[in-house]
């Protein structure tokens, strides 16, 4: 068997040939260096373009990542001028409640409209009405009690927005932030496998350790925004509950009977009086408005008219139901100009004046009873 490999090197011009032998054990060593170098050749340009795709991505991710940070920052601003906004909304909101006196109701009653029942404002309008009619002013134990809870009710509201106030700026201080601070490192330290023992690991590599300083700006922006969308369902609420307020103080404007129902003079007022045809003393539940016959009666107020016929003594007569247990009724009419059901708007006419009925003279009598209580007509006028 040979032990050598002859090499034989013939130049193309020249007659010299050179050879040299070559021991077959160093020709096979040559050879496997050569294979096993362009082995590692090969696998050192494969992990060489790997590293060069890497340092891209991670440049990429550099600059992403910094992108990233400065959104944050960008929303963390944009949530501190929402909580300014808010903060503006609640004073707004509060000086309205002032200017309607909101503030003497119970904040904490519905004030939603109920078609088949009285709400808490009507109840609490006719307690007013009474008032009015029976001409006490002073304030009852009740509505003291209403204030005062009122006043404590607004402290409360206040401390609520003092309070949200600090939470937007401090959010570290607050139990809820290092829940999902917790939360968001655990979802960090899934992404890159430390599931178990991060605590004691997340700070041995420096990018690692940036990555886990995300999780307090995570948490910070969700606390916030928490934070505020509670703060917003609030005052949309208390802000609803204004526009009911100022819907149904609308409503019972509207309905206060606050014109004379014709134009002339009072004859006869409302207290007792002698009777004109008896002679004797009786309670007169109304009062007597002189005008020349044919001239117009109109509606003090929206209402709903429930009845417009003749009855005894009164002749033709209209009674109008304006709703928070007000109505008003109008006699001795020479014509009626709506019928039972019509749905009257305040000066509307609905009747013309005359001398029907037990009467001495073209005249209106005109009343107004809350809760079928005869009231003084003349506590609701204000021309």
């Amino acid at each position: 068997m040979d032990r050598f490999f002859t090499v034989m090197i013939i130049p193309e011009r020249s007659k010299g040939v050179k050879s040299f032998r070559v021991p077959r054990l160093l020709f096979r060593a040559l050879s496997f260096f050569v294979a096993i170098s362009i082995l590692l050749l090969a696998i050192l340009s494969y992990d060489y373009r790997k590293i060069l795709h890497q340092v891209y991505e991670n440049k990429h991710l550099t600059i992403e990542n910094r992108q990233m940070k400065e959104q944050i920052q960008l929303f963390q601003m944009k949530i501190n001028s929402l909580t300014d906004d808010i903060e503006r909304i609640h004073t707004f909101e509060r000086k309205l409640r002032i200017i309607t006196g909101l503030k003497n109701h119970d904040m904490s009653a519905p004030l939603y409209r109920n078609s088949d029942s009285e709400n808490s404002s009507e109840k609490l309008d006719k307690s007013r009405l009474k008032e009015r009619g029976s001409g006490n002013k002073k304030l009852s134990p009740d509505q003291s009690s209403n204030d005062s809870k009122n006043t404590r009710t607004k402290g409360i509201q206040d401390d609520l927005f003092a309070d949200l106030r600090l939470k937007v700026d401090s959010p570290q201080q607050n139990d809820e932030y290092g829940q999902l601070k917790e939360l968001y490192e655990q979802k960090i330290a899934t992404a890159f496998g430390l599931q178990s023992g991060y605590v004691y690991t997340k700070g041995w590599s420096e990018l690692v350790q940036q990555s886990f300083l995300q999780a307090s700006s995570y948490a910070s922006f969700d606390f916030k925004y928490s934070t505020l969308k509670s703060a917003v369902k609030t005052l949309e609420l208390d802000i609803h509950q204004l526009d009911q307020y100022l819907l149904d103080r609308d409503s019972f404007l509207k309905s206060t009977p606050t014109l004379l129902p014709t134009r002339g003079w009072i004859t006869s007022y409302y207290g007792p009086r002698k009777s004109p045809y008896s002679g004797r003393v009786k309670m007169h539940e109304g009062i007597d408005i002189g005008a020349r016959r044919g001239g117009h009666v109109i509606a003090p107020a929206d209402g709903l008219i429930i009845q417009a016929e003749k009855r005894p003594g009164f002749g033709r007569f209209v009674q109008i139901d304006h709703g928070y247990g007000v109505e008003t009724i109008f006699a001795h009419n020479t014509a009626l100009k709506v019928k039972m059901g019509d749905r009257v708007k305040r000066g509307m006419v609905i009747a013309t004046v005359g001398s029907t009925g037990y009467s001495t003279g073209p005249h209106v009598h005109y009343e107004v009873r809350v809760n079928d209580i005869p009231v003084d007509p003349l506590y609701f006028i204000l021309d």
